[in-house]
């Protein structure tokens, strides 16, 4: 049996992710906010190859993240007026997702399903103790940060302006490299 092999591709695109989460990670420190996990994951989520499709994909996760961070001040102030009951993770998390769920469906932003459904499970699951439902709306702060800043790394990068350059000057290092071999035999 043959082992597969790997095949590691290092892209533009990994390349702005990683400058992403850095510029947030940074941004945090300054500011002073605290974990900037939600923020990443964001810009992780939201980045895309170039800025029409980060723009595109951003619509979707706006409101994601808008319907995730309402819903997640729901189950915040359901906590607060329970005083943190046990009940209410068991019983009201599971409702309020599938109804965040159902919402986006029922608007047709099912491109957003899944990153509404992270965001509203990240805010629930990291509220404090102590926390209020102003926890959940400086995790949703915390998105359109990340995604901000995937928007940003993606103005005015467009890949056709990078193949064009990058495959000449490939081909003309190949020419090189053949006309070498060529002279040393």
């Amino acid at each position: 049996m043959q082992t597969p092999q790997l095949q590691f591709r290092f892209g533009l695109r990994t390349l702005k992710t990683g400058i992403s989460v850095m510029i947030l990670v940074i941004i945090f420190l300054l500011l002073d906010r605290g974990n900037p996990m939600i923020a990443c994951l964001s810009a992780v989520f939201s980045l895309r190859q170039d800025f029409e499709t980060t723009i595109q994909f951003g619509k979707s996760r706006v409101i994601a993240n808008a319907f995730g961070g309402a819903f997640a001040m729901v189950y915040s102030l359901s906590l607060m007026a329970t005083n943190h009951a046990y009940w209410v993770q068991i019983l009201v998390l599971p409702v309020l997702l599938m109804m965040l769920i159902a919402t986006n469906d029922a608007i047709n932003n099912n491109s957003g399903i899944i990153g509404a459904s992270a965001a509203f499970l990240m805010i629930c699951f990291t509220i404090p103790a102590d926390g209020d439902y102003l926890y959940a709306v400086a995790r949703v702060i915390d998105t359109f940060i990340g995604m901000a800043v995937a928007i940003l790394m993606n103005v005015g990068v467009h890949p056709i302006h990078f193949e064009e350059p990058l495959k000449a000057e490939v081909e003309a290092i190949h020419e090189k490299i053949v006309e070498e071999i060529e002279h040393k035999d």
